[in-house]
């Protein structure tokens, strides 16, 4: 196993200490491990496009709009 290191928010760490409290988790990281495969899930992870091809795909978008993402991100919370 290897250590990650993230900064949350006091409520989040409040959380899973309350989580772990409740017996409902033997600790933090148990928490925190079970979110990230609960997330993997919910989005369907196995299927989702490597950084590789969304990178591929970002960059036909800019080749073909002249726009970079940025831009195209500006233009759609514009539009809100």
């Amino acid at each position: 196993m290897v250590t990650m290191t993230a900064d949350v928010t006091e409520g989040v760490k409040k959380m899973t200490k309350k989580l772990v409290k409740a017996g409902l988790y033997k600790s933090q990281s148990e928490v925190v491990r079970d979110a990230i495969r609960q997330l993997a899930f919910k989005y369907d992870i196995k299927n989702a496009p490597s950084l590789e091809e969304v990178r591929k795909i970002t960059a036909k978008a800019v080749e073909k709009t002249g726009k970079t993402l940025a831009q195209t991100v500006r233009e759609l919370r514009d539009e809100d």
